[in-house]
Formats: C-alpha cells, sequence, structure tokens
C-alpha cells in the first residue's frame, strides 16, 4: 500500500529537526534537534543543497532526504545524496521513492546529470531500493577518518 497520496514531500524547515533527528536515530545517527537544526541552517544556499521530508497528511514527518552538489578537479559535478531514511513504520509504501524523485528533480534543476549514493555494505535492503529504482552499484570502497 503507497501512502503517495496523503504524503507531500516538501522542503524541510527548521520547526522539522526534532523529527529529523528522530528519524536519524533509526539509521544510526545520534543526534539532537538542535544539532540537526543548526546543520539545516547552515545548508541554506539551494544551489549546492536540498533536504526535503515526506509530511504525512496529519502532519507527522515520514522520511527525509539529504542532497548536495559535488564538485571535484577529476569528474563532473554531480549530486550525491548524503542521507535517507523513512520512518520504519511507513516502509516499503512509496515514501522512498517520492524522496529520491525530489532529489533527482532538485539535480536536474542545478543541471547535473548524474545523481550517486553511497550505502552501508550491511544495508542489503537499502542496496535492493537503490537498485530498483535505477541506480547501478559502480563501486566499493571503504572509508577512512581522522578526528582533527
Amino acid at each position: 500500500m503507497t501512502l503517495r497520496s496523503t504524503c507531500l514531500v516538501r522542503p524541510a524547515q527548521p520547526c522539522d529537526s526534532n523529527a529529523m533527528a528522530g528519524l536519524a536515530v533509526q539509521l544510526g545517527y545520534a543526534c539532537t534537534r538542535e544539532e540537526v537544526y543548526k546543520r539545516l541552517s547552515q545548508m541554506q544556499d539551494r544551489d549546492h543543497y536540498a533536504v526535503f521530508v515526506a509530511e504525512l497528511s496529519g502532519g507527522q514527518i515520514a522520511g527525509w532526504i539529504g542532497a548536495y552538489l559535488f564538485r571535484s578537479v577529476e569528474t563532473d559535478s554531480c549530486v550525491e545524496i548524503n542521507g535517507l531514511v523513512v520512518d520504519q513504520n511507513f516502509r516499503s509504501r512509496g515514501i522512498g521513492k517520492m524522496l529520491i524523485d525530489a532529489a533527482e528533480q532538485w539535480a536536474r534543476r542545478v543541471r547535473c546529470h548524474v545523481i550517486s549514493v553511497r550505502s552501508n555494505i550491511t544495508r542489503d535492503r537499502a542496496h535492493r531500493f537503490y537498485t530498483i529504482n535505477g541506480y547501478e552499484h559502480v563501486k566499493t570502497q571503504k572509508e577512512f577518518r581522522k578526528s582533527l
């Protein structure tokens, strides 16, 4: 059963911060409303960042997606999805598809012809979702990080 008819995808607003933080926890990223609020405020340039939420008819935020314009020396610019989560109570009902459609539409608006996403190797369900929606597995890599 899809929720497409009762769900609106719209740009994230500061008032969505608490719900977005709660959904981030479902992805395994503990963060607070204040942290999400601050991060959203730093991503206001609509030519470089897009953050959308899926709002149900009752006002509940059922998911969100974040994307940004990635530029590098060696490749053409592309849009990268840097976060996507649908509330575990509403998965497999079309909300994720609505969110990636919004990100893809934004990518076209900023004149990018490629959109990419990185997904943890353990997220088999997410991998199937992306494949079903036309994303091709192109690389497996390791991530290295250093705290400064």
